[in-house]
């Protein structure tokens, strides 16, 4: 995308523009079957009818109108691939599906799919996605200030982007030269809305007195012509009570004023109240459109929640996939996007654990009992803390408090019958499992309490992002705490031994004898040829055929430091490890394999405790004790993974030693055992690597040879980072042979440069360090 700067080029243009830019295919490569758009918050939903004119290849996802080209999902799939004959699709056109309300993450492979969108997803992998470099949505406010969009200088202020919201259709055909060359804010905007009255309506309604006052005399009499005109109802005569009625009945041109309202309900906040206020005293039909139906369904809710602590396990997940069933409509309302609903949209989370929680998991071997786990059983887990981080403050201890009812009996069931298995069926110790190594260009990045559903999440989180993620099993050495299982899942552990147990679980090295602490094993890593990386400035790969290894994510430590307040900081955990992935895919890596050393137990509230005396213990952790010496205690006796003959105690069920907390691990479950093993790969439209020749400098020109890939690759020199700012007076396309030069404004002559080959998207193929006169 380039900004376009003619006179009469509007948002519109530029717009249009960008989304057919995404129809295109590197040399050998077919063209993409569909382009999808995702807008989750619906900001680019008042353009839609302005599209629909211009794009004749755009569709849309919604409920079902071909006359306006959208339609559900499976509908959608049909017209992608032209088995309907109506409406017809320009043959030369590749299909721009428009997804309101959509999230890229939405968009995922498996059972956990919103079944509304299933049918899509096998578009992602024929088709491609309109995203930022980043790999975010585009939001009108990105897309107006961005250099691959207008780059407009937009206030941030929240006036101003409310403003901005309500006059996106009036500023998407003003031309962009009437938007430059000052700071755009709400005033702006606004002289923009001086013909619309439906939005003066909707306005008018939402605060009568502010908007009345806002408009003066002269506009007021005029707002009141056209409102009798088109809608015969006089704003000063009916008053703001008729005009709500009117609205919630949306009957006649008050269907109109609706589809407005429900298109950007956030941008008229008293119009829920309003209607409220406004609601007939006999309803027959219609009833999502009244919000006081809504907070009773809600009231409800909380209130039949409230009641679980009465009831059984079963009756208890019994009620809630029935609460699930009754009020699962509430969620596409409009009141759920203006967060009036937060009890229909929580449901669904608690109903997937209630799912799962009916029946504990169960098998001879632990290997029986994994396979189940993983065919979906670990939706509980997910939804367990996804149900808690989606609670309003208000009703979060309501909604831990259903967690727990549901989480703890199937937790702790299924943590015996595991326990039983292990004991018939011992886990993997030393030298029993595939070695974890990388391959040549791979790096493995370790991240500490990556539990097999967050690591299932990230996946999906990758997916969306473009990425081929192959997810795999594997055991974690017991017992289950960093200093014994993190050793296990790197390069060097066939190095390092375990004699005595000592009182931290760490094994020691072969030789030297020292243990196996994070820093001897990056040091043992490094003289075993493995790249170490410390930073994201240090991600780029030395060669094609390096090994890397790299830790990123803290979600272990957050866990033992918020304990019951973990929930909520899981997706941002995830997101932060997703960023890290990409940036080490954009550095040059062919792939990262993502391990963990182990899971852990959270149950809100606390886990139940059992007493274990401290004279009867070297070291007491959570879920796991040395015992000192001959000592007999009342607890599971499990082998040491590093030395099978060295043995330590671990609590039962899910039990703690002499303490309650909500997150612990060291103990011998599944959500603790079985650790998740991804193996990530970009995306099969991505680009193909580019490999730097030399750098040659001659003077302040660098000339530069690379093998690249057939297709446009784009050559510039960056300031210290790869996405710093370009120091050339114009970046370069590779002639055919893989040449080209540079030339470096005279300001950089003394300072760090990074060469950087890009594809057609901005994507980094490949990078090098150099600076003037340094030739490599």
């Amino acid at each position: 995308m380039r900004t376009q700067t003619e006179t009469s080029t509007t948002l519109l243009d530029v717009l249009v523009t960008a989304l057919r830019a995404c129809d295109t295919a590197p040399d050998g490569m077919v063209r993409p079957a569909a382009i999808l758009w995702t807008d989750p918050k619906r900001q680019w939903l008042p353009l839609k009818s302005l599209l629909l004119k211009r794009l004749p290849e755009l569709i849309v996802f919604g409920d079902y109108d071909p006359a306006l080209r959208t339609g559900p999902a499976i509908w959608i799939r049909c017209m992608v691939d032209r088995t309907l004959e109506e409406p017809k699709i320009p043959e030369n056109r590749v299909p721009i599906v428009y997804l309101p309300g959509v999230a890229r993450q939405d968009l995922r492979a498996g059972e956990d799919c919103p079944t509304s969108l299933r049918p899509l997803v096998e578009l992602m992998y024929r088709g491609t996605l309109w995203l930022q470099r980043g790999g975010h949505d585009w939001t009108v406010t990105a897309f107006l200030t961005s250099p691959q969009g207008l780059a407009l200088d937009l206030a941030k202020d929240q006036n101003t982007l409310e403003a901005l919201a309500r006059a996106l259709r009036e500023v998407a055909e003003t031309p962009i030269a009437r938007l430059r060359g000052r700071r755009l804010e709400a005033e702006d905007f606004d002289q923009l809305l001086l013909s619309d009255v439906v939005r003066d309506l909707l306005r008018w309604m939402s605060d009568p007195k502010k908007e009345k006052e806002r408009m003066g005399s002269e506009r007021w009499e005029a707002f009141r012509n056209q409102c009798r005109a088109q809608f015969d109802f006089d704003p000063e005569k009916d008053g703001e009570l008729t005009a709500g009625e009117q609205l919630g009945l949306g009957e006649g041109p008050w269907k109109e004023v609706w589809e407005r309202f429900e298109e950007a309900p956030h941008l008229f906040p008293g119009i829920p109240d309003l209607l409220r206020r406004s609601k007939p005293d006999v309803l027959l039909f219609e009833r999502e459109r009244w919000p006081d139906h809504n907070d009773q369904d809600e009231e409800e809710v909380r209130i039949e929640l409230a009641g679980l602590k009465d009831l059984s396990h079963s009756q208890a997940c019994a009620k809630v996939l029935e609460l699930e069933q009754k009020h699962a409509e509430r969620r596409s309302w409009v009141w759920a996007r203006l967060g009036l609903s937060p009890m229909a949209a929580v449901l669904e989370p608690l109903a997937r654990l209630a799912r799962v929680a009916r029946s504990a998991l169960g098998g001879s071997t632990p290997d029986e009992i994994a396979n189940a786990y993983v065919e979906g059983a670990w939706e509980a887990d997910a939804a367990s803390w996804e149900a808690v981080a989606l609670a309003p403050i208000a009703d979060e201890a309501l909604i831990k408090n259903t967690v727990r009812i549901l989480l703890e009996p199937w937790l702790d069931e299924s943590a015996r019958s595991f326990q039983r298995a292990v004991e018939a069926h011992p886990l993997p110790v030393k030298g029993e499992q595939e070695p974890v190594v990388a391959e040549p260009g791979m790096c493995l990045l370790f991240a500490d309490g990556l539990r097999y559903d967050v690591g299932r999440r990230l996946a999906e989180r990758l997916e969306g992002r473009g990425c081929r993620v192959h997810v795999r099993w594997r055991w974690s050495a017991l017992p289950t705490v960093t200093a014994t299982a993190k050793p296990a899942v790197t390069p060097v552990a066939g190095n390092i031994v375990g004699d005595q147990l000592p009182d931290d679980f760490t094994p020691r090295f072969t030789g030297s004898g020292k243990p196996a602490n994070a820093i001897m094993v990056r040091a043992a890593l490094k003289a075993g040829g493995y790249q170490v990386l410390q930073g994201e400035l240090d991600d780029r790969t030395v060669d094609d055929e390096a090994l890397g290894w790299c830790e990123a994510g803290t979600i272990d430590q957050r866990g033992h430091d918020l304990d019951d307040e973990i929930a909520r900081h899981i997706e941002p955990e995830l997101e932060r490890l997703a960023e890290r992935i990409l940036k080490l895919l954009e550095a040059g890596w062919t792939s990262v394999r993502v391990v963990t050393d182990h899971g852990w137990l959270w149950v809100p509230r606390g886990l139940p405790k059992v007493d274990l005396p401290k004279h009867l213990t070297a070291s007491r952790w959570k879920r796991c004790s040395v015992i000192a010496g001959e000592s007999q205690v009342n607890a599971l006796i499990v082998p040491w993974y590093w030395n099978t003959a060295q043995r330590f105690a671990t609590a039962p069920g899910i039990a703690c030693f002499n303490s309650s907390p909500s997150y612990a691990h060291g103990g011998l479950s599944i959500q603790e055992c079985l650790i998740p093993d991804l193996h990530v790969e970009r995306g099969s439209r991505s680009a193909p690597r580019a490999t730097i020749r030399s750098v040659t400098w001659r003077r302040m020109r660098c000339f530069v040879e690379a093998d690249c890939p057939v297709g446009e690759v784009i050559a510039d020199l960056r300031l210290e980072r790869p996405n710093g700012k370009s120091v050339v007076a114009s970046t370069k396309t590779l002639d055919k042979d893989g040449t080209t030069s540079l030339a470096v404004v005279d300001a950089y002559e003394d300072r760090n440069l990074v060469l950087v080959l890009l594809d057609h998207a901005g994507n980094v193929l490949a990078q090098r360090k150099t600076r003037v006169g340094e030739s490599s």
